[in-house]
């Protein structure tokens, strides 16, 4: 039997400013990436016919699993969010 206790990842208790507002407007969340992708799925989803929406995440979220990283990388990642048009 080991005494380590389970890994800590970095997403566990992030929250996404606005989910609950979107989410109960009909919004799903696709994705959570750094900025250098976010424009490309976006508009991967707009050709397929989906609206988009982007928001950041709540650094008053990250946990202890999250440390120098939170102060460069996380900060950068944004959430794409998406519901049919129409």
């Amino acid at each position: 039997m080991s005494d380590e206790l389970p890994p800590v990842y970095c997403s566990a208790g992030i929250m996404i400013l606005d989910a609950p507002r979107l989410e109960s407007e009909g919004w799903l969340r696709r994705t959570v990436t750094d900025q250098a992708r976010i424009a490309e799925l976006e508009q991967a989803y707009r050709d397929l016919g989906f609206e988009t929406r982007i928001t950041e995440l709540d650094p008053d979220s990250f946990g202890e699993a999250c440390t120098t990283c939170s102060m460069s990388a996380c900060r950068s990642y944004l959430a794409l969010f998406t519901r049919r048009t129409g």
